[in-house]
């Protein structure tokens, strides 16, 4: 059964979309230990950028992939047909690189062609993959956690594998101590039990594993996939009977909905 609540969806997107150019030139690692992660919610920002209108071409590019227009456009016969407009990721990254070169950008021999380089085809796929995945991730984050009846019948999460990686991050080991750290113990018997990193939606795990609990560096700090940058991992929905047969709810139990903060959550009117 699938339910479906595309306005409360939307409004997440919307939500996630309203953010302000952040210049930076910190690198990644810096970013994270002197930016709160509530600025870093409400703000466009790649490591090491200091150009405000290439900032500001990233915002409005990705919003063109994450939520595309559609028109109604005539053709040569008369007839009246709906087109969708916007970028796609291949034309995002174009479009992207174009606007550096308006910007006057040459990368430093180098860094040419590395992940340093803001031109190249692993900067450009981070930047636009990470953030059309964050979009996506907030959505269903706020969508699952806003109408009772989706918690009822699906009260919890599964992190699993989506994208295959030439050397995998060891998320087992970061569930244990995410589940440590939240003091979910049924989480942490899931995988021990039964090889499955599942918990509620309402488990604290998932903050835990987007701050890194353990000392990891590489996480966005979010309540929501992808937890890590480049990482492939997501969440899939776990039904309520498979719930109960993986310990984390017993039959008759009430769930209730996470309480969220969405001023928190997306860093709207948060720390400065």
């Amino acid at each position: 059964m699938d339910i479906v609540t595309p306005i409360e969806f939307s409004e997440a997107i919307d939500q996630w979309l309203a953010r302000v150019t952040l210049p930076t030139g910190l690198d990644s690692a810096t970013i994270k230990q002197q930016i709160s992660a509530a600025i870093r919610r409400q703000s466009v920002f790649s490591a090491e950028t200091m150009m405000e209108g290439y900032l500001d071409r990233i915002q409005s590019t990705l919003a063109s992939v994450i939520q595309p227009k559609q028109e109604l456009r005539t053709d040569e016969t008369g007839a009246t047909k709906t087109v969708i407009t916007g970028h796609n990721p291949a034309t995002a990254r174009e479009a992207l690189r174009n606007a550096l070169r308006s910007e006057g950008y040459r990368p430093a021999e180098d860094i040419k062609g590395t992940i340093k380089d803001l031109s190249s085809d692993a900067r450009l796929n981070l930047v636009v993959k990470t953030n059309t995945d964050l979009a996506q991730g907030a959505g269903k984050y706020v969508q699952s956690n806003l109408d009772e009846d989706v918690i009822e019948l699906y009260p919890a999460w599964e992190l699993v594998r989506y994208e295959k990686r030439s050397t995998p991050r060891d998320w087992e080991q970061r569930w244990r101590i995410a589940a440590q750290v939240a003091g979910d113990a049924q989480a942490n018997a899931c995988l021990g039990l039964y090889g499955r990193m599942c918990a509620l939606k309402s488990s604290e795990i998932w903050e835990q594993l987007g701050e890194g609990a353990g000392g990891y560096t590489d996480t966005l700090d979010n309540p929501y996939p992808p937890f890590a940058f480049n990482s492939g991992m997501w969440t899939d929905d776990v039904s309520r009977d498979d719930a109960q047969s993986l310990g984390l709810l017993e039959e008759g139990d009430q769930v209730k909905p996470k309480i969220l903060d969405i001023a928190k959550l997306f860093g709207l009117g948060g720390e400065s």
